[in-house]
């Protein structure tokens, strides 16, 4: 029997130690970096740079501004210091190729070895997305962003852990519980 050791984040999104800020703060900013947005402070220029950029007053879509809406809520007792240069996400660089961004939730719930057979983690909520990564057979996965609902499924973002390092991610649907896991958590 493997042992597993899975730590779980205070579940207030105003804990800014656990990167969820952060996290939320990405999201937000991205929104805002895909409508052509210029930062002009210190953290928005290093994560985004202000290349391509057109407006300080972007127009929105409707989609767009209820995202906007959602991670907004989620940030609420969120500050970020606008002088720093780097994020705490360690899936930063996966991030950066989602076609759909995930919203951190307030809970978060784990499956310790998967057992559930290969499982396609893919960029965005849908089947046709490029596939990053494959949940595989023992893989200890983290949920912890607020579902999303697209082509009638119900699509999660996961996070899979290795000894407590982060080692992929990605958008699937995922119907879990103890039949596909060793052990749950959260």
């Amino acid at each position: 029997m493997r042992l597993y050791t899975f730590v779980f984040l205070a579940a207030s999104p105003a804990f800014a130690g656990d990167g969820t800020c952060d996290e939320l703060w990405f999201t937000r900013n991205a929104i805002f970096h895909e409508a052509g947005y210029c930062f002009s402070s210190s953290l928005g220029q290093a994560i985004f740079g202000n290349e391509g950029c057109t407006t300080k007053s972007p127009d929105l879509t409707a989609a767009q501004s209820a995202r906007l809406d959602r991670v907004k809520a989620a940030e609420e007792g969120c500050v970020i210091d606008p002088n720093r240069t780097s994020l705490d996400i360690p899936d930063l660089a996966i991030r950066r190729r989602l076609t759909v961004l995930p919203i951190r939730s307030e809970s978060e719930s784990g499956c310790i070895g998967w057992k559930g057979g290969p499982l396609s983690l893919r960029t965005g909520t849908s089947h046709s997305a490029e596939t990053l990564f494959t949940l595989e057979l023992g893989d200890v996965v983290l949920f912890s962003h607020e579902n999303e609902q697209a082509g009638g499924e119900v699509w999660d973002y996961v996070q899979v852990y290795d000894n407590g390092v982060l080692r992929k991610a990605g958008w699937a649907v995922v119907d879990w519980g103890p039949e596909v896991c060793e052990g749950l958590a959260g």
